[in-house]
């Protein structure tokens, strides 16, 4: 099925010899080390996870999807750099949809760890990958791209990274501009000049559009309605039991993530930099979460 042309475009993906490749995204299986694992979600059970029911966590998200479900693996990306944004953000200042940020060294191992993770668990089985077009989340989209296409190829002919599809609609939250939205300031800062408890009213914020005149972007809602939208229009592309990645940012995970909850406060979704979830969608039923914020550690 071919997919909207609104507010999207196809990312080239990694030009990269197959030799380069197979040596950057070595997939040697070992039993996974994950960290930083807040909770494993499955159904309407919520469990807490630990460093040392990482594997749990690790085997319950390589679970196939179901032939009449569709599957979406859900990746924030990694951790940046503020001191090469554009346009320049202090220490501690919000950046969002409207600063390309890109990530530092840690975050793109971060990345290609992630990355890594989803070849080992779910090669042959993704249809599809989407993306925001900022580029801190376009490092992890073509760090998928390449690893599933190093682990396919595996002991048979070079098969080339797919393409990467970006919508805008995946961008960051908009958090107003410079020197009159929330961009570039600290939480007590926001605070100081919107009031206490400002981010908890952008999060439970339910009035479309009330935030523009807080601080010149996005409320929550605003953000989760052309979010939940777009990946609607994802998993139409998508056929049944067909897998699609989408690699994005916090709050738009933490919107598709805590929708398929049933959890209203995104502020309780915990997602880390570069954390894999995945929500299976069931053909006429409620989705499922299959695991939320799980984060391949870096290798030693």
């Amino acid at each position: 099925m071919a997919l909207p042309a609104i507010a999207s475009r196809r990312a080239r993906p990694h030009r990269t010899s197959s030799s380069r490749a197979m040596k950057a995204f070595s997939l040697k299986r070992s039993a996974p080390r994950l960290a930083n694992v807040s909770y494993l979600h499955l159904s309407t059970i919520s469990i807490d996870m630990s460093a040392s029911a990482a594997l749990v966590a690790s085997l319950v998200c390589g679970v196939r999807v179901a032939p009449t479900a569709k599957r979406l693996i859900l990746v924030r990306h990694g951790a940046v750099n503020l001191e090469k944004s554009d346009p320049k953000i202090k220490p501690g200042g919000f950046y969002g949809g409207n600063v390309d940020v890109p990530l530092s060294a840690i975050g793109e191992a971060e990345a290609l760890a992630a990355a890594k993770q989803i070849a080992a668990e779910y090669s042959g089985e993704v249809n599809g990958i989407w993306a925001s077009p900022m580029r801190r989340a376009l490092f992890g989209a073509r760090a998928v791209g390449t690893a599933l296409a190093v682990k396919q190829s595996e002991g048979a002919e070079w098969t080339p990274p797919m393409e990467i599809v970006t919508h805008d609609a995946f961008r960051e939250v908009d958090r107003g501009p410079i020197g009159e939205g929330w961009t570039n300031l600290t939480p007590d800062e926001i605070e100081a000049r919107d009031g206490p408890n400002a981010m908890e009213k952008f999060a439970m914020e339910e009035v479309p559009g009330a935030f523009k005149a807080i601080n010149g972007g996005e409320g929550f809602c605003d953000l989760r309605e052309r979010v939940l939208k777009q990946r609607d229009e994802v998993l139409k592309a998508l056929p049944l039991g067909g897998t699609g990645v989408i690699v994005s940012h916090l709050w738009v995970t933490r919107s598709m993530v805590g929708e398929a909850m049933g959890e209203p406060n995104p502020l309780k979704v915990d997602i880390p930099t570069a954390s894999i979830s995945v929500v299976d969608y069931p053909d006429g039923a409620k989705p499922i979460v299959v695991c939320a914020g799980v984060k391949p550690v870096l290798e030693e």
